[in-house]
This record gives structure tokens, sequence and C-alpha cells, in this order.
């Protein structure tokens, strides 16, 4: 997902709301501390960041924004997608299922196990869009609301 925010704020203003709203991680397994909303990393034009959250959820969207300044105030370009580890497990998944729905056809299964690959085929598709979509609109409110 990618989206646009238009705001009046100065590109350092941005950057310094982003700073004070996120977590910056010391460690793989460490919880973020305090009350900030994104934990990640913020550079000098750009972002790379996630919504904290107390437990664990594969489908939170890596946020990665970047801030050009321009003659009304700053326009920050942002990119959401899912980890990269989610992607390939995905990927895989997609590949076994779309075989085996493929297969099933000619392989004279009877009927409840012919429907097997469809439903995971489904299934898959819903795991990987509704969780990722729910997660990144959440995350696109909070910038929305800090930024502009």
């Amino acid at each position: 997902m990618r989206f646009i925010i238009e705001t009046k704020k100065s590109k350092d203003e941005i950057l310094q709301i982003i700073r004070d709203n996120t977590y910056i991680r010391t460690s793989v397994f460490g919880f973020s501390e305090g009350n900030t909303y994104f934990e990640g990393k913020v550079c000098e034009n750009s972002f790379k960041i996630c919504r904290c959250i107390q437990y664990r959820n594969s489908f939170l969207p890596l946020i990665i924004g970047t801030i050009e300044a321009n003659e009304y105030g700053s326009t920050i370009n942002i990119r959401m997608r899912m980890a990269i580890p989610v992607i390939v497990f995905l990927v895989i998944w997609f590949i076994g299922v779309l075989v085996g729905c493929l297969i099933v056809p000619f392989a004279g299964f009877p009927m409840p196990t012919a429907l097997v690959p469809y439903i995971m085929l489904v299934f898959g598709i819903l795991l990987a869009i509704i969780p990722n979509k729910i997660e990144a609109k959440k995350a696109r409110e909070k910038l929305e609301e800090l930024l502009k």
C-alpha cells in the first residue's frame, strides 16, 4: 500500500514528531518502553518503522517513509509492506496450494477431499489480505493524526 501525506509542517518538525513516537529497538526480543506508538529507526530524510504491539503478528506492515520538503511544507511518501520472511512463506504456500489445485482434478480424489486445495487457496488469500489491511489502516490513521 502506498500513500502520500501533505503537511504544512517542516521536514525537521516531522522527523521530530516521528522520533518522539518511535521506540528505537536495542534488542531482538525487547518490547517497547514507555508510550511510543511505533518502533524502528528514523534517519535524516526517511524512516522505517512498524506499530508497537505486545503480541506477535506476522502481518504487521513495515512502514517505509521518505520526507521531501516543498514550498508549502512537506510531502511524506509512505509505503507499507509485509516483512520479507512473511512474503517468502506466502509465496511457498501459494505455490504448493496452486500445484495442488492443478493436480486434484486429474487425480480422481473423492469430492470432499478434492475441495481441500481450493479451500486452502481461499484461506491463504484471506489470511494474506485481511490482517495486513487491518493493521495498515491502524498505522495510516495514526500517521495522519500525528503528521497533519
